[in-house]
């Protein structure tokens, strides 16, 4: 088993092909992250067939906000990829003006 956590998704997508190859199973690593990002994860995950074990996307189980409209919808322990333009999601304005920091 692989924890895949590349610096890009384009970059996850080519070593899960590489571990497909060689018949090992895959997670996306993840930190703390917001919304947006965790969005692009599943993505991923759902575009790399050797994906196949549960990854750790779990910023929007700890964070007070994930600075989306609509959060990652888990369904049956898994994410839902949304069908709508782009990544699917839509950043929430308000929530975004709240935690905005100065400086």
């Amino acid at each position: 088993m692989l924890n895949i956590s590349p610096y890009s998704m384009v970059e996850f997508v080519r070593q899960c092909y590489i571990a497909e190859q060689a018949g090992v199973p895959v997670w996306h690593g993840s930190g703390v992250d917001l919304g947006i990002l965790d969005m692009s994860y599943v993505h991923a995950c759902a575009a790399a067939p050797a994906a196949t074990l549960p990854s750790d996307i779990v910023g929007n189980f700890v964070r007070d906000d994930d600075l989306l409209v609509h959060p990652i919808v888990i369904r049956d322990g898994y994410a839902e990829v949304p069908d709508a333009p782009g990544l699917g999601v839509e950043l929430d304005d308000v929530a975004l003006a709240r935690y905005k920091v100065d400086g």
